[in-house]
């Protein structure tokens, strides 16, 4: 082996493979230790950030992202969304912000640290914290409870000296709040008009001569597809699958292995009412809610409807629902919350509970105890699973052996004489856009399929559902259309074109006429179309007629009496909108609501964001900063 790598040291392959395990060995720190030193990740001020924590919090953050999109987005177009600077940024700002910490003076003593610990649900056993468990969870991650507790102390640092910082800002003046108050509740009046493609269709004029002539500037899209006819085997999961006996006591290890998939934990259905007051809201907030809560309270087992009293009072997403949560799992809620909810009866209401959300209104509605599905109820589905798992080795070693056994024939046709039992099947001609059914379920054979030229055999293709070969026997090539075939279409897609055209031109024409200074009512007049008003509109509740769209209304807030009309026409789909101002209306300020209230807080929340930004610019401004060349 060492021969054939010093005689190839020259190929690129080599070159590659060397600069791969160069990288692995360097990212994963075996390289830095061979050279004496420790290299870190990222140095902020001289603190490192090291390669491993690096990695863990990429890995989190990749995770979080894939499971936005399902859990199936490769890292390489995740890497091009820039996951990982934003790691990087993430880990430097949490590192000045720590640093920050310790130059204020913030302590997080051990007790603190504790009380968090407590509350974390995994250290958890029946809602209270255990002391095995806590060790068992972390002995599993390979966890010194020091290492562990030391990393919790930090991320704390971080956490309350984001919030100190945050807290520099506890005011939100008047004028801030009558301003956002005054655009957020703002109503504009229009008059209007619409502009369709479909009132030009009957004014379009077609003829053999007209179509001929528009065909000859667009034949590329009126081109016939590719067609292709195709001989292939098939070696499908699916297929070998179901030729695979599963034994009986396999089924039972499995399901007895796997016992805990198929053990449903204790449920509940809940419903609540929701005062929200986070843990940087005000304490006055914080009193009046719960107050409210305690009034809302003695409604509730007054006897009043707990679902009307949701809907009415709740400030949560379930208000709709009538505070509808569903069933849930033990360790599926915030600790306070979870722990009153599995210590209620079914029917009772809930004292006022404190999260961190706010202030919460429990009635438990129904209990659903733990199961066990029984294996009869199972297991069809270990043996699909099971057929599957067999079938993915075996798959593979049939369709190696078949594709060793046609190159060693010389031919597909050959191969098939001499092995009459092999299930070759054989294709009409079809477009990509309709495929046979057993190609159709997997894109990995299509592109394969479509990628190869007359008379040529593919390798053997490995797809998401299994194994193919493929022999393209023939390929009718994309053609120019014959007017006669694709006339109709051409008809309609001439028509609607040009519809589309006039429509334009004719909104753009008319805009420019009211922007001259002509009433819309009489350019309305002069080119009979209906003028509409919409009535007061508002950007929190669009027109409740729905008639003028909803799209448009970033722009109709814009204008105003001294600018009354839009630069543009507007468009939503089809259709194009010429629209005027005609008046606005702003509600005075109230002196005191639960709006205002709102705004006030996210007003502070927004203002607190914009100095924590501003003072990590600053600090990291004036940081030395270094990341590893490898990053």
């Amino acid at each position: 082996m060492l021969q054939i790598l010093r005689r190839k040291a020259q190929s690129t392959f080599i070159q590659s493979l060397v600069v791969i395990i160069a990288l692995v060995f360097i990212f994963w720190g075996v390289g830095t230790n061979m050279m004496g030193s420790r290299e870190a990740a990222i140095l902020v001020n001289d603190e490192e950030v090291s390669f491993q924590e690096f990695q863990q919090a990429y890995d989190r953050a990749y995770q979080r992202f894939s499971d936005q999109f399902g859990g199936n987005v490769p890292k390489g177009l995740a890497e091009t969304l820039g996951i990982k600077q934003q790691v990087i940024n993430q880990l430097i700002q949490t590192t000045l912000l720590r640093q920050g910490a310790e130059q204020m003076g913030i302590i997080i003593s051990g007790e603190e640290i504790q009380a968090i610990i407590k509350e974390m649900v995994q250290f958890q056993n029946n809602g209270v914290f255990s002391l095995e468990q806590y060790k068992t969870v972390l002995a599993s991650n390979r966890l010194a409870p020091s290492k562990f507790e030391a990393s919790m102390r930090y991320d704390k640092l971080s956490e309350t000296a984001a919030r100190e910082i945050g807290n520099f800002v506890t005011v939100a003046t008047d004028f801030e709040i009558r301003d956002i108050f005054s655009q957020t509740n703002k109503t504009v009046s229009l008059n209007y008009l619409t502009i369709s493609p479909s009132s030009f269709s009957d004014t379009i004029e077609t003829n053999n001569e007209i179509l001929s002539d528009w065909l000859e500037t667009v034949k590329e899209q009126y081109k016939t597809e590719p067609q292709l006819q195709l001989k292939y085997l098939a070696f499908t999961y699916d297929s070998v699958g179901k030729k695979i006996e599963v034994d009986r006591a396999e089924i039972e290890k499995y399901y007895q292995a796997n016992l805990s998939s198929y053990r449903t934990g204790e449920q509940r259905h809940a419903r609540h009412i929701l005062l929200t007051a986070d843990e940087n809201s005000p304490a006055t907030l914080h009193s009046e809610k719960s107050v409210k809560a305690a009034e809302i309270l003695s409604l509730a087992r007054g006897g009043e409807n707990f679902i009307e009293l949701a809907e009415k009072y709740s400030e949560g997403p379930s208000r709709d629902a009538g505070g509808d949560l569903g069933f849930f799992t033990r360790g599926s809620m915030v600790p306070a919350f979870d722990a009153a909810v599995f210590a209620m009866k079914s029917g009772e209401i809930s004292e006022i509970i404190k999260t961190r959300f706010g202030y919460h209104i429990i009635l438990l509605e129904e209990i659903k105890p733990q199961s066990t599905q029984e294996l009869t109820e199972v297991q069809d589905s270990i043996i699909t699973l099971l057929q599957r798992k067999a079938a993915e080795s075996i798959a593979f070693q049939m369709a190696n052996n078949a594709y060793e056994g046609i190159i060693g024939a010389g031919s597909l046709d050959k191969y098939t004489s001499e092995n009459p039992a092999a299930e070759i099947i054989a294709t009409s001609f079809f477009p990509r856009s309709n495929p046979p059914e057993t190609l159709s379920n997997d894109p990995a054979f299509i592109d394969k399929a479509f990628a190869l030229n007359k008379g040529e055999l593919s390798s053997l293709i490995k797809g998401q559902s299994g194994y193919a070969i493929l022999y393209a026997e023939d390929i009718i090539e994309p053609a120019l259309p014959v007017f006669a075939d694709v006339k109709d279409r051409l008809q309609k897609d001439y028509i609607k074109k040009k519809s589309a055209e006039m429509a334009n031109t004719t909104a753009k024409e008319l805009l420019s006429e009211v922007r001259s200074g002509k009433e819309l009512k009489t350019v309305a007049a002069e080119h009979d179309i209906e003028i509409k008003e919409s009535g007061y509109l508002s950007q929190k509740e669009p027109d409740k007629n729905g008639s003028f769209p909803a799209e448009l209304l970033s722009q109709v807030f814009l204008l105003s009496p001294a600018s009354p009309f839009p630069e543009e026409p507007g468009q939503v789909g089809d259709d194009y909108y010429i629209y005027g101002f005609t008046d606005s209306n702003i509600p005075e300020l109230p002196s005191k609501s639960d709006e205002i209230e709102q705004l006030k807080n996210n007003l502070i929340r927004f203002k607190q964001q914009q100095l924590l930004s501003a003072w990590l610019m600053h600090q990291e401004k004036n940081a030395t900063i270094t990341k590893h060349q490898s990053l």
